[in-house]
């Protein structure tokens, strides 16, 4: 695209920014019918009312078959497996990530680079809440690795839709590139999921504590989007570089707008 181009393009005011026209995020998903919203919602409150309940006694009809089939299938390629994948969701490499990717949105997007440090800071706070509200014991099993604190819901699983969640919004205005933005929403879809399995498989959470996490998460990052798309117009990154993944038009390759 020429520099006549996108001048022009811009005179116009088509400029786009593949960021924030991305098409698949949690605001196209859940927010293609309000009544989603409200499920999921719903959904969580509901969780947190039986896992607080009687100590989650309730939630043990589904958790405890659950725990005990995967105790009796553990091996150890899966106990190796499942540990580091398990870390992939703690604070000591989520934090770290967090500010790679800002640093790398800084040039190009700085309120996208901001969003993504806010969200990486604001969660521990909302997890520190509703996990003294709902002061659910942890399983009281052989345990693989430590886990401290209430276990409802799974912190690990909050931190990896709050900050790697963000992924494929960073690697769009980083790339501009469609195949990129794929291969990251690929990896965050196995990702977090995997990570979700890792504290059930490593006994530090029932199952009903991760899947709260994927609930809670969800609508945190879906919070995070709808925020970031109203603060933040088209046309208001900042600095842009030369040449940077800012288009007018969806050509072979490149993002999505």
């Amino acid at each position: 695209m020429t520099t006549a181009t996108r001048d022009d393009q811009r005179a116009h005011g088509h400029r786009t920014h593949a960021h924030r026209h991305l098409p698949l995020t949690p605001a196209k998903v859940l927010l293609v019918d309000e009544i989603l919203v409200v499920v999921v919602a719903a959904m969580a409150v509901v969780l947190a009312f039986l896992a607080a309940y009687d100590g989650g006694s309730v939630l043990l009809t589904w958790d405890e078959p659950i725990q005990r089939f995967v105790e009796d299938n553990r091996g150890p390629s899966l106990d190796e497996l499942f540990r580091q994948v398990s870390r992939l969701g703690s604070n000591i490499v989520i934090f770290p990530v967090a500010a790679v990717m800002a640093a790398l949105s800084w040039r190009r997007c700085r309120p996208l680079a901001l969003f993504v440090v806010a969200s990486a800071l604001l969660r521990p706070p909302m997890e520190f809440i509703f996990k003294e509200l709902v002061d659910r014991d942890r399983p009281d099993i052989v345990r693989m690795v430590d886990g401290t604190g209430p276990s409802h819901p799974s912190g690990h699983v909050l931190a990896s839709l709050a900050v790697w969640g963000l992924l494929p919004a960073v690697v769009a205005i980083v790339t501009g590139s469609r195949r990129w933005w794929r291969v990251s929403v690929a990896a965050v879809m196995v990702l977090i999921p995997f990570i979700a399995a890792s504290r059930v498989y490593l006994g530090v959470h029932w199952a009903t504590d991760v899947f709260q996490g994927l609930l809670i998460g969800s609508l945190y990052l879906l919070v995070v989007e709808v925020v970031f798309l109203r603060w933040h117009p088209d046309g208001g990154c900042g600095e842009q570089r030369p040449g940077g993944p800012v288009l007018s038009g969806p050509p072979e390759g490149r993002a999505p707008l």
